[in-house]
C-alpha cells in the first residue's frame, strides 16, 4: 500500500463517525459587526451617512440664520464660527455625500456585474468601520477646539489624524469598488457592456484614488508644520485654505458622476428601450471624470483658478450631463414613458446637477470675478444635493436588493421634488451673492452672503431637512420582514434583477447566463 492511500479501517471509521456540528451563522448585532457581505456594508454606510446628513443640514441652517444679520453673532461665538463653518463644509462632502454614494454603490455594483461579492470584502468592511471611527473622532476634534484655526494643539493633532483616517477609509472603499468593476465581472460582461451605473461608480472611484491621496499628503505636510516647524507654512489658520480645493468645483463634481449612470440606467428601464449609443454614454461619463480632476487646484496660488486649463475644465463640465440627457431623450422618442419613482429621482437629480455645472461654467469666466466668493459654495451645494438625491433614488430603485422589501411609493415620489426645491433654495442665493462679490466669510464676524437672501437659505435648509426626514420615512419598509419580494419589480435590463429579493450570501441562486449585450435581461425576454 502506498503511503498516500488511506487504510480501509480508517475509511470505515470515518464513514460511521457522527458528522461534525456546523457552527451556526451569527445573527443580530454580531452579524452586522462581523459581516463582510457587501449589502450589509452598504446599508451601514447609507444609514450612518443619512444620520450625519440630518445633523449637517441643521448646522447649515444655523449658519444661514447667523448670516441674516451680519453685524452680530447670535448662534456661534467669534472663536467657534470659522471652525464650525469648516465642519459644515467638510462634513457635507466627506461624512454625507461621498459615503452615501459609496453605500449605494457597495450594495448594488457587485449585483450589477454578476459578482458573488465585492472585491476584498474584509477591506470593504474595514473601510466602513474606519470611516465611522474617523468621523466620530473628527467631530470630537472640533469639540476640543482643534478645527482649522483652533487653539488646542492636541485637538489640531486629532483633527489632522481623524480627517486622514476618513480619507484613507474612502480610498479603501474606492479601491474595492473599482476592483469589483474591473476584475469581477461575470462571463461575457465586458467593460463595454457594463451597466452605466457601475461604470460611473468605477470612474468616480478611480478619480478619488488619484485625487484624495493629494489631500492626504496635504494633511501630512500640515501635521509636520503644526508639530515640528512652528507654523512656518501658516499654522492652524492655513488648514482650511489648504483643503479648500476638495470642497469646490471641479473636485466636488466627482461625487455627482455616479448620478449620470443612475440617471441613464433608470430612464432606460423606464422607457423600456435600449440605449442607442451606449459608447457615447460611457465616453460622456469618462469625460465627466476628466473635467472633475480637482487636484490641479491643490496649490497655494490663488490665481490657479484663472489658468486656461481650469477655465476649460469648468466650461466643459456641463457637457457630459447634457449629452447623457440628450441620449435619454432619444430613448423616449423610441420607447415609452412611465412615471416611476426612480424616474422622478433621476430627473430631479439631473436637473440640479445641470444647474450646478452650468453655474460652475458661468463662474469659470474670469470677467465675472466669482473666484474666492460665496459663489463657489452655491455651486458645491447644488452639486452635493444633486448627488444626495441620486443616491437616495438608488436606495428606492434598488430597495428590494438593499433591504427586505420595496420603499413607500407615495412618499418616494414626493421626496426628490422636495429635495430639488431645497437644493435650489440653498444654492441660488449664494450664486447671486457671489456674482455681487460677497466673500465666503469674514473673521470674527460672520457675513456669508447678502443678508436678505439668507432668509431664502434658511427656508431651503428647512425644506432639505424635511426632504431627508421624508426619505427616511419612505425607507422604513426596507427594514420589515417580507416572505419574498419580486425579483424584478421594474422590468429591469441588468443582472441585479436576476437575484432573489433580498439577495442571499453569494447574491445569486442560479448560474448566470453568458452576457451578450449591455441589456442581458432584455435579451432573455426576447428569447422567451
Amino acid at each position: 500500500m502506498a503511503v498516500t492511500e488511506t487504510p480501509p479501517e480508517t475509511v470505515a471509521a470515518a464513514g460511521s463517525a457522527t458528522p461534525a456540528a456546523t457552527r451556526p451563522a451569527p445573527t443580530g448585532l454580531a452579524a452586522v459587526l462581523g459581516s463582510g457581505d457587501h449589502k450589509v456594508i452598504g446599508r451601514l454606510y447609507i444609514v450612518t451617512s443619512l444620520l450625519f446628513g440630518l445633523a449637517t443640514v441643521v448646522l447649515g441652517g444655523l449658519f444661514a440664520f447667523e448670516s441674516v444679520d451680519a453685524a452680530t453673532l447670535e448662534v456661534f461665538s467669534s472663536g467657534s464660527v470659522l471652525q464650525s463653518f469648516s465642519l459644515f463644509r467638510l462634513a457635507t462632502v466627506f461624512l454625507v455625500a461621498i459615503p452615501l454614494v459609496i453605500g449605494v454603490a457597495m450594495a448594488v455594483v457587485p449585483l450589477q456585474v454578476g459578482a458573488p461579492a465585492v472585491a476584498f470584502p474584509r477591506a470593504a468592511a474595514a473601510s466602513y468601520w474606519a470611516w465611522l471611527v474617523g468621523s466620530l473622532l473628527f467631530i470630537a476634534s472640533y469639540l476640543m477646539d482643534g478645527g482649522p484655526g483652533g487653539t488646542s494643539g492636541s485637538g489640531v493633532n486629532l483633527w489632522i489624524a481623524s480627517f486622514g483616517m476618513v480619507l484613507v477609509a474612502i480610498l479603501l472603499a474606492s479601491l474595492c469598488l473599482a476592483t469589483t468593476v474591473f476584475a469581477l465581472r461575470t462571463s461575457g460582461l465586458s467593460l463595454a457592456r457594463t451597466p452605466l451605473f457601475s461604470w460611473s461608480v468605477a470612474v468616480a472611484a478611480v478619480l478619488w484614488l488619484f485625487t484624495l491621496p493629494v489631500l492626504v499628503a496635504t494633511l501630512v505636510v500640515s501635521y509636520v508644520d503644526h508639530r515640528h516647524a512652528g507654523g512656518v507654512l501658516g499654522g492652524n489658520a492655513a488648514l482650511a485654505p489648504r483643503v479648500g480645493w476638495a470642497l469646490r468645483n471641479p473636485q466636488v463634481y466627482v461625487v455627482a458622476i455616479p448620478l449620470l449612470g443612475f440617471f441613464a440606467d433608470v430612464l432606460a428601464t423606464t422607457a423600456k428601450a435600449r440605449l442607442a449609443l451606449p459608447g457615447a454614454a460611457r465616453a460622456a461619463i469618462g469625460g465627466a471624470g476628466v473635467v472633475s480632476f480637482g487636484a490641479v487646484l491643490a496649490t497655494n496660488d490663488a490665481s490657479a483658478v484663472e489658468t486656461p486649463l481650469v477655465i476649460a475644465m469648468g466650461l466643459a463640465a456641463v457637457l457630459p450631463a447634457l449629452l447623457i440627457a440628450g441620449l435619454i431623450g432619444d430613448l423616449f422618442r423610441r420607447g415609452s414613458f412611465r412615471l416611476t419613482t426612480g424616474a422622478v429621482y433621476a430627473v430631479s437629480s439631473l436637473l440640479l446637477v445641470l444647474v450646478a455645472t452650468g453655474a460652475g461654467a458661468l463662474g469659470s469666466i474670469p470677467a465675472l470675478e466669482t473666484a474666492g466668493t460665496i459663489y463657489d459654495i452655491g455651486v458645491a451645494h447644488a452639486t452635493l444635493v444633486a448627488a444626495v438625491i441620486a443616491a437616495l433614488g438608488g436606495v428606492h430603485w434598488w430597495a428590494t436588493k438593499i433591504g427586505r422589501q420595496g420603499a413607500n411609493e407615495s412618499l418616494g415620489k414626493l421626496v426628490p421634488l422636495v429635495l430639488l426645491i431645497g437644493g435650489l433654495l440653498v444654492s441660488a442665493p449664494h450664486l447671486v451673492s457671489g456674482i455681487a462679490g460677497e466673500g465666503i466669510e469674514t473673521s470674527p464676524d460672520w457675513t456669508g452672503g447678502i443678508e436678505g437672501l439668507n432668509y431664502v437659505v434658511v427656508a431651503g435648509s428647512v425644506v432639505l431637512l424635511l426632504g431627508l426626514l421624508l426619505a427616511a420615512a419612505s425607507f422604513l419598509p426596507l427594514f420589515k420582514a417580507s416572505d419574498q419580494s419580486p425579483r424584478d419589480p421594474w422590468e429591469g435590463q441588468t443582472l441585479e434583477w436576476l437575484s432573489p429579493s433580498p439577495p442571499p450570501i453569494g447574491n445569486f441562486d442560479a448560474d448566470l447566463p453568458t452576457v451578450t449585450s449591455a441589456e442581458p435581461l432584455v435579451d432573455l425576454r426576447e428569447e422567451n
